[in-house]
């Protein structure tokens, strides 16, 4: 056919076509970039998995697990230095007074023990007023998937073993007058009638129990098998702290291979102020190493021994409180934040390109 000027008429393309050209083209688009925005996210997952592990702890073999930080035991230990930070996670933030802290570790077919040996100039162990704080020192341990590092998770709970310098080295009345609160007829201390494990006038035990599934959510666990022992050393601390490798508790961490064991360290100066969430910390976990435990992955950074944190240095400062990727946590798990991340991302590179088109 032909116009009036005996031109062949051009055929305008069906609109369906040119719509089903635009999706097309549109389709392979959001395509792409999904697929970059997935390798991206995969490398940060890598990546932040190697940034929470700072290395694997050596644990030595010995016959019998030592109790005691001047136990003969320790000698075969390998000592193992790691990094400590102040707590900038969450309120209260503080902390830091203390930079380092040596980690050795021993077990046998029993029991595992571990000696952390850190520099404080002063030995806080009077409480017995407003304002004067503990030395203390704790551990925490997970078997099995890695926790976030402040305290675990909802689905990740957390084992957290605690020792107080004023519990083994304080005044016989540990808390003083402190705690007391007047009365008509005499005083009264409400936390020690309550039977608060952390409200004691005296301890025949220097290590407690705890449980907790993120910051803020730390209990005191019904099953008390951790001991822990202090000394005063010339210029800081010495603790002790020992396990069965099997306990009862609802999360006690198992001690016995099959499954990692991830450790990481906490550390409280009194003369600092350093109470409750002002603390030294590690920012990064631990694995230990061993023949009847698991042998960390190939992202846990150095081996050990006495040259340090392996991966430690300024940037731990800008280490999150969670492990892995963080779109996962918020899906609940690492495979549907994936499809989640993946579908978002399709649908809205999708949508753009094609308005531009």
């Amino acid at each position: 056919m032909s116009d009036a000027a005996g031109r062949p008429w051009t055929r305008l393309p069906d609109r369906s076509a040119v719509t089903a050209r635009v999706d097309t083209s549109a389709a392979l688009g959001a395509t792409a970039i999904t697929a970059v925005v997935l390798a991206l996210l995969l490398s940060a997952q890598a990546a932040m998995g190697a940034a929470v592990t700072s290395g694997s702890q050596p644990v030595a073999a010995v016959d019998t697990a030592p109790t005691e930080p001047g136990a003969l035991a320790w000698e075969n230990a390998t000592e193992r230095t790691v990094q400590l930070n102040p707590q900038q996670m969450a309120l209260p933030y503080g902390g830091g007074s203390v930079g380092q802290l040596a980690v050795e570790t021993a077990a046998n077919d029993t029991h595992v023990a571990f000696r952390l040996t850190w520099e404080d100039p002063t030995a806080d162990t009077n409480i017995s007023e407003p304002g004067a704080y503990s030395d203390a020192a704790a551990i925490m341990v997970r078997r099995g998937e890695q926790p976030p590092i402040m305290m675990g998770g909802g689905d990740t709970p957390v084992n957290i073993w605690y020792w107080r310098a004023s519990w083994q080295h304080g005044d016989q009345d540990v808390g003083g007058d402190m705690y007391t609160y007047p009365h008509p007829d005499a005083e009264t201390k409400p936390g020690l009638a309550a039977d608060n494990p952390l409200s004691k006038q005296r301890y025949a035990d220097y290590g407690q129990n705890y449980y907790a599934k993120g910051y803020g959510s730390l209990s005191y666990a019904e099953n008390q098998p951790v001991q822990a022992s202090g000394r005063r050393t010339d210029d800081g601390w010495q603790v002790v702290f020992v396990r069965e490798r099997t306990a009862n508790g609802t999360y006690d961490a198992g001690l016995t291979g099959g499954e990692p064991v991830h450790i990481a360290f906490a550390v409280w100066n009194g003369s600092a102020d350093e109470v409750n969430g002002k603390k030294s910390i590690t920012l990064r976990f631990s694995q230990l190493q061993g023949d009847e435990l698991s042998v960390p992955s190939d992202s846990s950074g150095d081996s050990g021994g006495s040259g340090g944190d392996g991966a430690a240095g300024d940037g731990e400062g800008t280490v999150s409180g969670d492990d892995g990727l963080w779109v996962t946590r918020s899906f609940g798990n690492g495979l549907a934040g994936v499809v989640g991340v993946v579908v978002v991302t399709y649908l809205v590179a999708y949508r753009s390109i094609r308005r531009r088109s």
